[in-house]
């Protein structure tokens, strides 16, 4: 078993790569030589863009979910509504969340909101003929 009676000097590393101290323990450490180092390429304005675009489907989609929400939220005020015997203010609030919804880009997403858009636009027509 090897035992540690202290610390000796530390080895520095020179320019040339050689430790400077009393004893030689071997250990160097090395440079990079600048050749190595990276180098920042400038980024192609289609990349940036691709990018860009990537986010706003993402933005698109979000927003086309919060749309949906606010149909939901409206349908069920609907009821509530029709309890108390006046939903006027609700069918327009209806109405106005179905015109506000956007088209999300994730083809799953149009399937859902395109189901509560048949929905409260059912309710509409089904107010309409009362």
């Amino acid at each position: 078993m090897t035992r540690i009676s202290g610390l000796g000097l530390i080895p520095l590393a020179r320019s040339g790569g050689a430790a400077v101290s009393g004893r030689s323990s071997g250990f160097v450490v090395p440079r990079a030589a600048p050749s190595t180092t990276g180098t920042i390429m400038p980024v192609a304005l289609s990349g940036l863009l691709a990018l860009q675009e990537d986010d706003c489907s993402h933005l698109k989609d979000r927003a086309a979910r919060r749309g949906g929400e606010r149909v939901l939220d409206a349908l069920g005020k609907i009821q509530v509504a029709r309890l108390d015997g006046c939903d006027h203010e609700a069918l327009a609030a209806l109405n106005e969340a179905i015109g506000s919804m956007t088209e999300p880009s994730d083809p799953v997403l149009v399937g859902i909101l395109g189901a509560i858009r048949l929905r409260a636009r059912v309710e509409l027509a089904r107010r309409d003929r009362m």
